[in-house]
């Protein structure tokens, strides 16, 4: 067989895999590049954001300056005591 058979056959069922396990999952991956909005007081939060715990250094979110919520990346509030 050719290197583009090989190739091929390689690179679809790797395709294929990668596109069900996309589908497959319920986690929300991403790097929230966008503000959000506090969820307890509606207040926008800063898109350039000062991090207020060790968490939020490695995994972004906000603390609201205005009620102390911790809003994850994509919004939602969190608790990480």
């Amino acid at each position: 067989m050719s290197w583009s058979t090989w190739i091929l056959l390689i690179s679809v069922p790797l395709l294929l895999g990668a596109l069900y396990w996309n589908r497959s999952t319920n986690q929300r991956r991403g790097i929230g590049l966008f503000g959000a909005v506090c969820p307890r007081c509606a207040k926008p939060l800063p898109v350039v954001r000062k991090a207020s715990s060790f968490h939020e250094v490695l995994w972004g979110g906000w603390t609201c300056l205005h009620c102390g919520c911790k809003v994850d990346k994509y919004g939602e509030e969190r608790d990480w005591s």
